[in-house]
C-alpha cells in the first residue's frame, strides 16, 4: 500500500510538471514585450509557481525543458541564447521554490519573491558580462556600456514583473490544483488553515496589481517596449 501511494504521488507530480511545462511554453508566445534585442515573456512566473508547489528540483527541470523547447521549435539564439534562458528562468524558480519550502504562507512568498529577484539580476549581470560579449560578437566594451542603460533596467523591470505575477497567480493556481486534487489539502508552515479570500492574500494581489502595472508601464513608457501578441 505504502509503494502504491508513493507511485501516486510520482504519477501526480509528473502529471504537474507537465502541465507547468506546457503553461510555460505556451504564455511565452501569448504576451510578449520586445524592449530593443531583448524579450519579455511570462514564462517565469508559471515555472516559479510551478516550483513554489513542486519544489526547486522541479523548477529547474522545468526550466530546463521549456528552454529547450522554445530553442528547439522557434528559437534562433543558439546556445548561448539557450544557457541565459535557462539562466534566467531556473534562478528565478529555484530560489523562490527553495525559500518558499522553508516558510510555507504568503509572507513566505513575498520573502522568495524579493530574493528571486535579486538573485536573477545578479546571476544575469554576470551571465551579461560573461556571454554577451560570445553571444553579440562584440567588445565586452561596449555590454559594459549597456549595463545601465538597458540590460541591468531590464532584468531588474522583468524579475519584478514576474514576481508580480507570481503574486497575483499563484493563490488561483494552487486554489484550482487543490480543487482538482493534484495538490494536497495543508495548512500553511504557521499552523493556520489557507485561506484564499484572507485579509493578507488581498493585500498581496493589490501588491501585485501594482508591481505588475508599474513594471509595464515602465517597460513600454520608460525603456521604448512594444507588446507583442504573437
Amino acid at each position: 500500500m505504502a509503494k502504491n501511494f508513493r507511485h501516486s504521488i510520482y504519477i501526480r507530480k509528473l502529471v504537474l510538471c507537465a502541465m507547468f511545462a506546457a503553461m510555460a511554453y505556451c504564455v511565452a508566445f501569448v504576451f510578449r514585450i520586445n524592449v530593443s534585442f531583448l524579450t519579455f515573456d511570462a514564462k517565469d512566473a508559471i515555472v516559479c509557481i510551478a516550483s513554489m508547489i513542486l519544489g526547486p528540483g522541479a523548477g529547474a527541470v522545468i526550466s530546463l525543458l521549456v528552454a529547450t523547447l522554445e530553442q528547439i521549435t522557434v528559437g534562433d539564439t543558439g546556445f548561448w541564447g539557450w544557457l541565459m534562458d535557462f539562466a534566467s528562468t531556473a534562478t528565478f524558480s529555484v530560489a523562490a521554490g527553495y525559500i518558499y519550502s522553508k516558510r510555507r504562507n504568503i509572507s513566505g512568498v513575498a520573502f522568495a519573491l524579493a530574493s528571486s529577484v535579486i538573485a536573477t539580476v545578479t546571476v544575469m549581470m554576470l551571465c551579461n558580462l560573461l556571454i554577451t560579449p560570445i553571444y553579440m560578437n562584440v567588445e565586452l566594451k561596449q555590454v559594459v556600456e549597456l549595463l545601465p542603460t538597458l540590460l541591468f533596467p531590464f532584468n531588474f523591470t522583468k524579475s519584478v514583473l514576474n514576481a508580480g505575477l507570481v503574486l497575483a497567480l499563484y493563490k488561483p493556481l494552487i486554489t484550482a490544483c487543490r480543487a482538482v486534487k493534484l495538490v494536497p489539502q495543508k495548512e500553511n508552515s504557521d499552523g493556520e488553515k489557507q485561506s484564499f479570500w484572507s485579509m493578507r492574500s488581498l493585500v498581496f494581489i493589490l501588491i501585485a496589481i501594482a508591481l505588475i502595472s508599474a513594471s509595464v508601464f515602465y517597460m513600454i513608457y520608460g525603456m521604448g517596449g512594444q507588446f507583442d501578441f504573437s
